[in-house]
């Protein structure tokens, strides 16, 4: 979801997502430490020459931190994502991509500017020279092409015209550009060259940073697919723009999966081999079953309406912060736009189940839009107050029409002040009633919604 602002740290800081932070810090501050170490005769020489040679190494080396830090933010290492949310750390993941690149394009700038002064030459002649005369460097250069390529290409603007199996193919080059970048650093960077204690700090970070991503990126999937046996049951058509994926497998009790949820998934056959997509789950396993709940929005999820019983599921997770777990006070209040109910259905039938008092907003164009209705029918049978909105209302319908906003929250949920708020749904609808509701002085540690539109 492009509008919404997601920021990677909420109001209140955990006291794990302190120590994370901390730990991230503490690795900045000591290859800071490491290269001041060596660093130093050139900045006390007197020479310029030298000193853009220390500031052309510590911008390498900050560009290094920066480019692993991008792998354990999008490596969906648990213990990482459980204390952040994935969407937070997808957001802090561009932002950090953009410091990243800035730096990678600064360092060879700086250590070039110093040769030519120590050469008496000028720019461009000293540029070719060390490309030619060091051939690690052309393995620098190459890296720095394939890191600004991935950028480019994550850039709004441009990623929503390549089709997504060009965008993902363009994003694989980043881990032959990281290895790139690790071979040019251990090749000719001066820590590593001059300080034994610094080479073997660096070999442990980029082990445990590859080790890492590895392992939660690419093997856990595999192991969950060959412990559990993911396939699909059946599809159903919810309405005419929504589809249900029911997926079977064994002991998916043992995925743990909680309401609010989701997860990724990579169909496992030709035609979808390539691409992965975040999904809520609509329905936590019971009976060896758990299911998601798809809006027809495009290429990719127009066809997995065409899937058959049998297929093979490649699943992560589950994933998300958007859990019950995270409320303050004992009511609630679920706001959902479209397909934003799949986790909100599963979040309120655990509610009405705990006999907590819930009300339900579900915002659609038009009633033949509503998904999962007979379900969330039978949770207002059962005690969840629900108020059906529509946009496109059609003439003589007496329930409530237009948009769903702060003001409406307002008006049909009086106490809503003593509520925790829960809101999916699309990301303009979401951004206004986020941003009305806080103009009314809302608690922020009482109002909770995530992001689900990831590629990495």
């Amino acid at each position: 979801m492009g509008a919404m602002k997601t920021t990677l740290l909420s109001s209140k800081v955990s006291l794990p997502q302190g120590l994370l932070l901390g730990a991230w810090y503490l690795n900045l501050l000591v290859v800071i430490l490491l290269w001041a170490k060596t660093a130093a005769p050139l900045i006390t020489s007197g020479s310029l020459s030298n000193v853009l040679l220390a500031a052309g190494q510590i911008l390498g080396i900050l560009a290094a931190v920066f480019a692993l830090t991008q792998f354990l933010l999008m490596g969906r290492i648990t213990w990482i994502e459980k204390h952040f949310g994935l969407d937070r750390l997808a957001a802090y993941h561009r932002f950090n991509g953009y410091a990243a690149i800035i730096l990678i394009i600064l360092h060879p700038i700086f250590i070039v500017a110093s040769y030519t002064l120590a050469a008496k030459s000028n720019y461009i002649t000293q540029y070719i020279s060390t490309i030619k005369n060091y051939q690690d460097v052309i393995l620098a250069l190459v890296g720095q092409i394939l890191f600004i390529t991935v950028v480019i290409s994550s850039i709004y603007i441009v990623r929503k015209r390549l089709k997504f199996e060009n965008w993902y193919y363009v994003h694989l080059a980043v881990y032959a550009a990281i290895v790139l970048a690790f071979l040019h650093q251990i090749a000719v960077g001066s820590t590593f060259l001059s300080d034994h204690s610094a080479r073997i700090y660096w070999l442990i970070v980029y082990g445990f940073v590859g080790l890492s991503v590895a392992y939660w990126r690419f093997i856990t999937p595999v192991l969950k697919l060959s412990r559990h046996g993911f396939a699909v049951a059946k599809v159903v058509a919810e309405s005419p723009t929504t589809t249900s994926i029911y997926i079977s497998g064994k002991k998916l009790e043992k995925l743990n999966i909680l309401p609010g949820q989701f997860v990724m998934i990579r169909v496992l056959s030709r035609k979808y081999i390539f691409e992965e997509h975040p999904f809520s789950v609509s329905a936590i396993p019971k009976n060896g079953q758990f299911r998601l709940t798809i809006r027809k929005s495009g290429d990719y999820t127009s066809k997995i309406a065409q899937l058959v019983a049998g297929t093979s599921i490649l699943v992560s997770g589950p994933y998300g912060r958007f859990v019950d777990a995270i409320a303050v006070t004992q009511k609630r209040l679920f706001i959902a736009g479209g397909v934003g109910i799949t986790p909100l259905g599963t979040l309120a039938r655990s509610a009405i189940i705990a006999k907590k008092d819930s009300a339900l907003i579900y915002g659609n164009r038009t009633p033949d839009d509503v998904a999962l209705k007979s379900e969330i029918d039978n949770l207002a049978d059962h005690g969840l107050k629900t108020t059906y909105v529509y946009s496109d209302a059609t003439t003589g319908f007496k329930g409530e029409k237009g948009y769903v906003t702060a003001d409406l929250v307002e008006r049909l949920t009086p106490d809503y002040l003593t509520r925790d708020i829960f809101i999916c749904g699309p990301p303009v609808m979401m951004e206004s009633i986020v941003k009305g509701l806080l103009e009314k002085k809302f608690p922020t540690d009482q109002l909770h919604y995530e992001q689900f539109s990831l590629h990495s």
